[in-house]
């Protein structure tokens, strides 16, 4: 009976023997498989016949209270078939960001700076012909005025206005030629042309004279009529005393006849 005994027991152990080798195989098997993440980085597992959340728990590595946890499971942790359990997710490693780039400065060209000047021109009526304004000397109209850059690249043009200066505000820096024609009935008792570098900030203004062409020529006069005055009045002198001469012989030789 004793022998019967041992024989069970021994036959029952060697059942249970292979029962938990066959199941460490099915464990160790289904480990291996490890499910993968899908796009959104979550991992499940779908449940098949004879799954249970002790077997999934041993299968997949992941302790019974965090697969309640993430599956919303109640106490007995009851399970179906065909639907996923939830095991995890995957976190994308966030890669540590190295030093940030250090810009290299970049140097702006220096722009040449063009600066503008102001030129003023004042054509007078130069009476006395000295070349200089003078208190009572006042301003010409209809004088043309040119002031031309000497490269080409910049023209002025206007006409002298009497008493008022002819202002040209922005002239840009450089030389120039400045030319004046005054009106048809003066003539010019200055140089009419005038070279003038302009720089940045200057405020330059620059006179010329005329006088009316009448006035001159009167003038021409007044000189030659002086100029003749002594040579005539010699001249009548000369002709009074050769007169008084011959008088003077045509009586005494009349006298003498008459004797």
């Amino acid at each position: 009976m004793g022998n019967v005994m041992n024989k069970k027991c021994l036959l029952i152990g060697l059942l249970m023997f292979l029962f938990l080798g066959m199941m460490a195989c099915t464990v160790s098997g289904q480990a291996i498989l490890t499910p993968t993440p899908d796009p959104d980085g979550n991992i499940f597992y779908i449940i098949k016949d004879n799954d249970s959340c002790m077997s999934i728990s041993l299968t997949m590595g992941i302790d019974l209270p965090t697969l309640r946890q993430l599956n919303n499971l109640d106490e007995q942790c009851t399970l179906i078939v065909g639907t996923r359990l939830l095991l995890g997710r995957y976190e994308t490693p966030t890669p540590t960001p190295g030093p940030s780039p250090t810009p290299t400065p970049i140097t702006p060209t220096p722009t040449p700076y063009n600066g503008y000047g102001q030129v003023c021109v004042y054509l007078f009526e130069d009476e006395n012909g000295d070349g200089i304004v003078g208190e009572f000397e006042y301003g010409v109209s209809g004088g043309a005025v040119s002031i031309t850059k000497r490269n080409g690249s910049d023209n002025f043009t206007g006409l002298t206005a009497g008493d008022d200066l002819l202002c040209f505000p922005e002239v840009p820096e450089g030389d120039y030629n400045i030319s004046v024609a005054p009106p048809t009935d003066y003539n010019p008792t200055t140089n009419m042309n005038y070279a003038l570098t302009v720089k940045a900030g200057d405020n330059s203004q620059i006179n010329f004279g005329a006088q009316k062409s009448s006035v001159l020529e009167e003038a021409e006069t007044h000189v030659e009529t002086e100029n003749r005055s002594p040579i005539m009045l010699m001249i009548g002198g000369g002709l009074i005393l050769a007169g008084i001469v011959i008088f003077i012989i045509f009586g005494v030789l009349k006298r003498n006849e008459e004797l």
